[in-house]
Order: C-alpha cells, then structure tokens, then sequence
C-alpha cells in the first residue's frame, strides 16, 4: 500500500474550518488551523511538521492591530513565522480579503492588498509557494458574497476556489 502524502494546515479559522477530508481524500491532512490566530499562533506553533507539506494561511485577524508605523515590524515577523514552521515544503496563501462594513467600504481590502504586496516582497529567495487568490475571492473591491457565509469566513464555494 502506497503511503498518501502528508500535508499540515496551520493557520486561523480558514484554515480549521476547511473540510480537508472532502476536499482533498488523497492526501494524509492535519488540521492545525485555531480561530481567531494570528501571527503569535504561528509565531509561537510548536507541531512537529518536518515531515508534511505545509499550507499556511493567517494575518486577517491581525489586521486591526496594524497600522502605517507598524506594518514593516509586521512583514518581518510575519515572514520568519512562515519559515520557522517545520516542512518539507511550504505553501503559503495570501492574506484573505475581508468585509468589515456595511457601507461597502474598501479600505480595508486595499490595505490588506498592500500587506500582501510587502509579504510577497520578502518571500523572494525563501524557496515558499505562494498561493495568490486575493483576486479571485474579490468583487468589486470587496468579499464576494457569494464565497462568504459572513462577510469573512467562505463557504463551499470559496473552498473550492482554494482547492
């Protein structure tokens, strides 16, 4: 019997909500996705992953944490949580887009942008997969509401779209 390959998901609620069985049968997954974390649970992740192919995916629930002042710290910090995570190859998914206000503001969709601008920066050289879907789950500036249960967490149909 051929042994499946062995891939570990880390990250925020994207991640731990992911239904990983169905989506992908062919593969051995661990689900090491936490609501709500962000860059101090990767920061701080302690899983034994030296064997896996690792899918992360995290930063939406820092955002209001970030401001002009602080974004660079951020990127660095963001960047050497990625590489301290052990794999044997990482793939690394774009800061997800968001729907924050009521009004259709896109602000924070821009400044979201603009961080994964500066993380893909310092990716060069690194030898990380990144996997750029920020397009793909926008319309017009914001979430597509019909990739989003709740203006921030997908649905099936936003699954498939990382899938």
């Amino acid at each position: 019997m051929e042994d499946k390959p062995k891939f570990a998901f880390v990250g925020n609620s994207h991640m731990a909500f992911w239904a990983l069985n169905v989506y992908f049968p062919q593969w051995e997954c661990l689900n090491y996705g936490a609501p709500g974390e962000g860059l101090a649970y990767v920061e701080s992740f302690h899983e034994d992953t030296s064997d896996c192919q690792v899918v992360i995916q995290f930063g939406s629930n820092d955002i209001y944490q970030l401001n002009e002042e602080n974004t660079d710290d951020y990127v660095e910090r963001y960047v050497k949580a990625v590489l301290a995570v052990p794999k044997v190859k990482t793939y690394l998914f774009c800061i997800f887009p968001r729907n924050d206000y009521d009004d259709y503001s896109t602000a924070v969709n821009k400044f979201i942008r603009m961080l994964n601008e500066k993380i893909v920066a310092k990716l060069t050289g690194t030898g990380i997969i990144y996997l750029d879907v920020f397009d793909q789950l926008l319309k017009n500036g914001r979430l597509n509401p019909e990739l989003t249960i709740d203006d921030l967490h997908l649905n099936g149909k936003g699954y498939r779209i990382l899938s």
